[in-house]
């Protein structure tokens, strides 16, 4: 095989697997297609679950919060009757 024969080899195996248009062939197209869906899905599915545990996290605190306010107003509320107790 001559120089000539090995580069026009070489080019229809380059004409065969490649697209020298520049423009994108249909299983490309497509297949970023599937990729740009597959991202937009895992996206919404992380800023979902973001969503939901810091939610989570509110109800939790805002228990925590009820919990210490009505330790703390139990705490007052002995506080000032037993001093009411020992002025009498």
């Amino acid at each position: 095989m001559n120089r000539s024969q090995a580069g026009v080899v070489a080019q229809a195996a380059w004409l065969s697997c490649c697209n020298q248009s520049g423009a994108l062939s249909e299983s490309l197209g497509g297949l970023h297609a599937v990729q740009a869906t597959v991202l937009g899905v895992l996206s919404l599915l992380v800023l979902f679950g973001i969503l939901f545990l810091g939610g989570s996290l509110l109800f939790r605190v805002h228990g925590l919060i009820g919990l210490l306010a009505h330790e703390r107003h139990a705490s007052l509320e002995a506080e000032t009757s037993g001093t009411s107790e020992g002025d009498n």
